[in-house]
């Protein structure tokens, strides 16, 4: 396939009522067993390391800055397989929440600074605070 600057961020996508919204990073959910492994195998595997992220059952891989995308491990209370969901970034989560139910999806939970989403076909993901210009935490 031919190059197109695939590496540049996307720009953020406007929900009817102006709030933005962005692919912002895939989290992958682990059991507390398997953790402390899945952290240390995705920090060998993209030769990136892996640091602490704002709460404690998270940890970051740390892409290079190019990357439009990064990979959070968060750590679950219960033992179940590893799976994955995607994280959208919001400007303001609520009113990203509302479009998206408009569009089908549901209202699972919520978190401290996210929204667990499911959307109509069943899979889950979350709505999270981080800035979808930045990809960066409020007050950060």
């Amino acid at each position: 396939m031919p190059w197109h600057d695939e590496f540049r961020r996307p720009i953020a996508q406007a929900a009817p009522d102006g709030a933005l919204s962005r692919l912002d990073q895939v989290c992958i959910d682990a059991g507390p067993a398997v953790y402390d492994a899945e952290v240390a195998f995705w920090g060998e595997l993209t030769g990136w390391g892996a640091y602490p992220g704002s709460r404690p059952e998270f940890h970051v891989v740390e892409q290079p800055a190019e990357l439009p995308i990064r990979i959070l491990l968060q750590r679950l209370r219960e033992e179940r397989p590893t799976s994955a969901h995607l994280d959208l970034a919001c400007s303001e989560i609520e009113g990203v929440r509302s479009w998206h139910e408009k569009l089908g999806a549901t209202h699972v939970a919520d978190g401290a600074r996210w929204v667990v989403m499911r959307d109509p076909a069943g899979g889950v993901y979350c709505l999270t605070a981080r800035d979808p210009q930045t990809g960066g935490l409020p007050g950060r």
